[in-house]
């Protein structure tokens, strides 16, 4: 960004935020894909797909507790696994009953 002069300057927080949320408007895609925030996509209770994992916290078939940006996630049900684990997300499959997110 520019000043009056021509001369190069930092953007404020505020005005990242306010250009992030211009431009996911345009392009029709979601607030936080831009944002450095976590998404999470369900498929009914059986399957949850997430980006932005950071790691995984606890794991066995009743409770699974994932580290995502900002905030731990714990998923309870049964026959829980996580078929997919990469650097920055996981796909937890089994019968979902409860999804929990804490700071």
């Amino acid at each position: 960004m520019r000043d009056r002069q021509g001369r190069n300057r930092k953007r404020t927080a505020a005005e990242s935020a306010d250009m992030r949320s211009k431009i996911t408007n345009v392009l029709d895609i979601p607030q936080g894909a831009m944002g450095g925030i976590s998404q999470m996509e369900l498929s009914g209770n059986r399957e949850a797909v997430i980006d932005g994992c950071m790691g995984v916290l606890a794991y066995d078939e009743d409770v699974i507790r994932l580290a995502l940006k900002g905030m731990v996630c714990t998923f309870r049900g049964r026959n829980l696994q996580i078929k997919v684990l990469t650097h920055d997300s996981a796909i937890v499959a089994g019968y979902i009953t409860n999804i929990e997110f804490s700071v």
